[in-house]
C-alpha cells in the first residue's frame, strides 16, 4: 500500500510519545485513514482530504468522540445565501468519514453520502439561528444518519 512504510514508522514514534500526549488532529489522522481505506490524500486543504479512483472524500479525525463540520458563517459570501455554500462545497464529495484514531490506528470508522449528509445539514442549520455554521456530531449521532434517510 502506498503509506505502508510511513504508516510502520509513525507507529513506532507514537509508542515512544510521553503520556498525554496526542497528534492524532490533522494530517497525521487523516494519513492513518487513508493508509485504512486505501485512498490517496489530497494536496492542500481547500477541498476534500482524499480520493479514491474519481471520487472525493471528506474526512473528520478525533482521538475523542468530535466530528466537526465547519462552514463559516451565514453571512453571504460571493452573492451566495448560506444554503449555497453549504451545498457546493458538500456536493464535490461523493462522502464523508469520521473515523476515531489512537496513534496511527484506525479504532471505528463511519461513513455517510453526501446527499444523505447534505440533507441533514440543510435541515438542521434551518432550525438555528446563530452565525456560525457548525456541526458537531459523536459516531454515534453520524452513524445514525444513514439509518435517518
Amino acid at each position: 500500500m502506498k503509506y505502508k512504510k510511513a504508516i510502520e514508522y509513525l507507529d513506532k514514534a507514537f509508542s515512544e510519545l510521553p503520556e498525554g500526549v496526542e497528534l492524532t488532529k490533522g494530517g497525521i489522522g487523516e494519513l492513518a485513514l487513508a493508509h485504512h481505506l486505501g485512498h490517496t490524500l489530497v494536496d492542500g486543504d481547500k477541498n476534500a482530504d482524499a480520493y479514491f479512483g474519481e471520487l472525493e472524500y471528506e474526512y473528520k479525525i478525533s482521538h475523542t468522540d468530535q466530528f466537526n463540520f465547519n462552514f463559516g458563517t451565514r453571512q453571504m459570501q460571493n452573492g451566495m445565501e448560506w444554503q449555497e455554500k453549504i451545498t457546493t462545497k458538500v456536493s464535490k464529495w461523493e462522502g464523508a468519514y469520521c473515523a476515531r484514531v489512537i496513534g496511527v490506528t484506525v479504532e471505528e470508522v463511519a461513513y455517510i453520502d453526501s446527499t444523505t449528509l447534505l440533507d441533514y445539514l440543510l435541515e438542521h442549520f434551518s432550525k438555528t439561528k446563530g452565525q456560525l455554521l457548525v456541526k458537531n456530531f459523536s459516531m454515534k449521532a453520524f452513524k445514525a444518519l444513514k439509518n435517518s434517510s
